[in-house]
């Protein structure tokens, strides 16, 4: 819904309406598709979003304490709704975030993992959209370490660390065009272009099928 939506279409979202889950990513990922398709998460559905994701708040963050990328999207998502930056779960979910920054400039999924290049760019768009600046120091470490990630085809892979390998794939390339578009950075990328098959699709990675 939020890709056609951005793409200039209209999908039809009236499947949305009826949520019922325990978990904070269900309503934030809701919530980012109503709102890209101009539907009000309060009003628009059977019950108010912005109300059951705000009722996951408990330590001072969104959800599971355990992980970090439903406070990136729980963010992302009350914003996305209109609710302030001032707003104490916002504010307590930033801070949370912001301490929980790794040495390295990235952010993991969860609070005790190492750093990959998806949860570090939803987390710069989390805290931009929460009122930090692209000057602040945790988002240029954050910036720093992206760049560490990228390869020579002009990809980037999901972990620079990884032993499982580092090539470039379009997801993790996604992610970090994301998060330069929104720090106001060129993000034109001819790798992610050449991952496109002639159906349409795009490639996990060069010989990857449909996804």
């Amino acid at each position: 819904a939020m890709a056609l939506s951005s793409a200039g279409e209209h999908p039809d979202v009236s499947g949305l309406k009826t949520l019922s889950s325990p978990t904070a990513t269900d309503y934030a990922a809701a919530i980012l598709a109503l709102t890209a398709n101009n539907q009000n998460p309060r009003t628009y559905p059977n019950s108010d979003y912005v109300a059951a994701l705000k009722a996951l708040a408990n330590n001072s963050q969104i959800g599971d304490a355990n992980l970090l990328n439903d406070d990136f999207f729980g963010v992302l998502a009350l914003i996305s709704a209109g609710v302030p930056t001032s707003d104490t779960v916002v504010s307590n979910s930033k801070a949370f975030i912001l301490s929980h920054q790794n040495s390295d400039g990235g952010w993991s999924y969860s609070p005790t993992g190492t750093s990959d290049t998806n949860d570090t760019a939803a987390a710069i768009m989390a805290l931009m959209s929460a009122g930090s600046s692209a000057s602040d120091s945790a988002i240029t470490k954050a910036v720093a370490y992206l760049k560490t990630a990228q390869n020579s085809d002009g990809g980037f892979t999901y972990d620079p660390k990884s032993q499982w390998g580092i090539d470039s794939d379009s997801a993790s390339t996604a992610w970090v065009i994301s998060a330069m578009n929104r720090l106001g950075e060129n993000t034109s990328n001819n790798f992610l272009l050449s991952l496109q098959d002639s159906t349409g699709y795009f490639k996990y990675q060069a010989g990857s099928s449909a996804d």
